[in-house]
């Protein structure tokens, strides 16, 4: 499955909390915190948001935050509503703070979904600087709340207060004659006299932005010249590139301004991501952000269409993004950017919900990698061609691959049966006739369909044709196209039966074209395999394995597994870590999903894993036992690898077919045979096979 860019959300929060709480014993503790949620359950504004799904509350032990998504006003509705609740002598002294800021849900260590970041935090930092009574205001949701007349006169500006690790927080008070207090906090040292009405809500700790963006490209442009101007208005200092011809002197201008910045905005869309001197931008900022934690990389993505893949999609995905999609989205646009400056997003490593490694990929996995030949097969179920033919070494994705088209192939209304012949013993495979029977009967159960095996499948017609009967039957019983998904072929290869079964199927490929408009034009089959089909077929031409379209699967490329790294969050941190990592394994995909789960998962560091990737109990020692045991089981088998560890050139056609099939040698393209990565061979030479 294709994964889905992320993109950032913002809430307008509202955080509440009982002045004293903590002073109470734990009845009254108890009676507080109901009367606080009964006043916010009363609340009409709470309750509309509540019944849109629009608002998410969280307890937070004294109080609570409320987390308003849409409706800026709705917040501070909810504040006045609750002060008016709270009017009376007995009940809870409360003081409240609103921002509008970013938040993000992320997995909390018992698996469950919390919501995290700037919005929430700010929130707290401002309802923190408050006295019983107050209702303090972010210049943020000041600067929200201004746009609405009716709100305006009881927006005050307080002046700046100094929160925890020395955070300067600008501050206004929300007061009226019922709500709010108009007298300023205690903490606040010098407030302001004035009403700030008209004062400019600036940042107090500027940051050196960096702006990147493809020149005379539109609505890019236009969208980098807003960014510009709102976040020189507040305070940030502002470095734009604004060449338009790569050179060395441009390049050694442009690179430095992004390595000392605090945070790099990158304006990506769909031709902006064509652009080389907009790659090379992101790929320093990348760079610069592995090595030193800086600068932050903020991607906004113009327009719906989703990250392309490539250099900077594969940079950008798993990072929060930020959508405009026309100039209304300009003021959310400028809110989230001002929030992620202020305090970035955790990244995307705390949030991976990582799987078991091993067995196949389930279809809706988020770290399931699609290769050409994903494409090419997708494509050809939808057209309906009659054999497909899917080649490729153990452990390189055959199994999750017929997954996605078993899960493609239902979305297109097709009836789907899938036959793993492994799961076959030898009682079963010992006859024809047994097998037949045993295939249909499968077949019959998974698709529902009733067959009267006793009067229909007759001795007269043998195997083959009863078989084929069945079959007919089977595909004129719906409208919808079968696709059978056949995996581990391999094991029909030496049956007594095998020319005549893979005849059997190339028949059905022909059928297509003696019986036109007949059954066989509804079937599909999938036909999965990792040995040469000609080492054991008799006659390739009485079988499917030359007139099938055949797609092979190869191990991850170097892109493929940065993309990779970048869904499970990253933990290699740098382009020349995915460079070691796939220069080891050489992208087998087993041996890439398990390294980068046992770094995702913190289970080791990378030197760890680099260290200890060839010892029997590091990160990849099962299967590198079980290699091991598989090499040494067959002497000739043994004596290609000890050639091959000796750099000469082994001869033995039947140990290089099985070493290419358990998928530890590959052959190059008019190279010699080799071992399928660099560990294999280091681990093999330190057993002195």
């Amino acid at each position: 499955m294709e994964e889905t860019s992320r993109t950032a959300q913002i809430a307008h929060v509202l955080f509440l909390d009982i002045v004293g709480y903590s002073q109470q014993s734990t009845s009254a503790q108890a009676r507080l915190l109901g009367r606080l949620n009964d006043a916010v359950n009363a609340s009409p504004a709470f309750d509309a948001s509540k019944a849109a799904g629009s608002v998410q509350p969280l307890p937070t032990g004294d109080g609570m935050a409320l987390l308003f998504f849409g409706d800026v006003i709705a917040p501070a509705r909810c504040a006045l509503d609750v002060s008016r609740a709270l009017a009376r002598a007995d009940a809870p002294r409360v003081r409240m703070g609103l921002h509008s800021g970013l938040v993000q849900s992320q997995m909390d260590i018992a698996g469950r979904q919390n919501v995290v970041g700037e919005g929430i935090n700010t929130a707290q930092r401002v309802m923190d600087f408050g006295d019983e009574g107050h209702v303090l205001l972010s210049a943020q949701y000041a600067l929200w709340l201004r746009q609405f007349d009716d709100w305006t006169p009881l927006i005050h500006a307080l002046g700046e207060g100094e929160a925890k690790h020395g955070q300067t927080v600008q501050l206004y008070s929300l007061h009226g004659a019922d709500v709010g207090r108009a007298k300023a906090p205690t903490r606040l040292s010098s407030p302001r006299a004035d009403s700030g009405k008209d004062a400019p809500a600036r940042v107090v700790t500027p940051q050196r932005v960096a702006l990147l963006y493809r020149p005379h490209q539109d609505p890019d442009e236009k969208v980098l010249r807003t960014l510009e101007e709102q976040l020189k208005a507040v305070g940030h200092d502002v470095f734009v590139d604004n060449q338009s011809k790569i050179s060395k002197a441009w390049a050694l201008a442009v690179e430095e301004p992004i390595r000392r910045a605090d945070a790099v905005i990158a304006i990506v869309s769909p031709k902006s991501m064509q652009s080389e001197m907009l790659e090379f931008e992101v790929e320093t900022a990348h760079d610069q952000q592995a090595q030193t934690g800086k600068p932050i990389l903020l991607p906004v993505r113009i327009g719906k269409e989703d990250v392309q893949d490539g250099v900077i999609g594969s940079i950008i995905r798993p990072l929060t993004q930020f959508a405009w999609e026309g100039p209304q989205d300009d003021p959310r646009l400028i809110t989230e950017l001002l929030s992620a400056i202020a305090e970035p997003l955790k990244p995307r490593a705390t949030e991976v919900k990582l799987e078991p490694v091993g067995g196949a990929v389930p279809p809706d996995s988020p770290f399931y990698m699609r290769r050409a030949a994903d494409h090419e097969f997708l494509q050809a179920l939808e057209d309906t061609e009659s054999i497909l033919l899917v080649k490729g070494a153990r452990q390189i994705g055959k199994t999750s691959m017929l997954a996605q088209g078993s899960k493609r192939a239902k979305e297109l209304g097709r009836r789907v049966a899938i036959t793993d012949f492994q799961k076959f013993n030898a009682a079963q495979m010992a006859s024809d006739e047994a097998f037949y029977r045993l295939l249909a009967a499968t077949l019959a159960r998974q698709l529902g369909f009733k067959y009267d095996f006793a009067a229909e499948w007759d001795d007269i017609f043998g195997a083959n044709l009863n078989m084929e009967n069945f079959l007919r039957d089977l595909l004129d019983a719906g409208e919808a196209p079968l696709v059978w998904f056949m995996d581990e072929v391999d094991k029909l290869f030496t049956a007594p039966f095998a020319s005549d079964f893979f005849g059997l199927v190339r028949s059905w490929h022909n059928s297509r074209s003696t019986e036109p408009g007949g059954p066989w034009d509804k079937l599909t089959v999938v036909v999965a395999y990792a040995t040469e089909a000609h080492l054991f077929i008799q006659d390739l031409n009485q079988s499917p394995f030359n007139v099938g379209r055949r797609m092979e699967l190869a191990d991850f490329n170097l892109q493929q597994t940065v993309d990779l790294n970048g869904r499970y969050g990253g933990p290699l941190g740098s382009y020349g870590d995915v460079e070691r990592l796939h220069g080891l394994i050489g992208g087998q995909p087993f041996l890439t999903r398990r390294a980068l789960d046992a770094l995702a998962g913190g289970k080791m560091d990378f030197a760890t894993l680099l260290s200890q990737a060839t010892r029997d109990d590091g990160p990849f020692s099962d299967h590198l036992k079980r290699l091991l045991i598989s090499v040494s089981s067959l002497p000739h088998v043994a004596e290609y690898i000890r050639a091959l560890l000796a750099d000469s050139a082994p001869t033995d056609q039947d140990a290089f077919y099985r070493l290419l099939a358990a998928g530890i040698v590959r052959q190059p393209p008019g190279g010699r045979p080799a071992f399928r990565c660099e560990l294999y061979r280091e681990y093999l030479q330190q057993h002195q096979l």
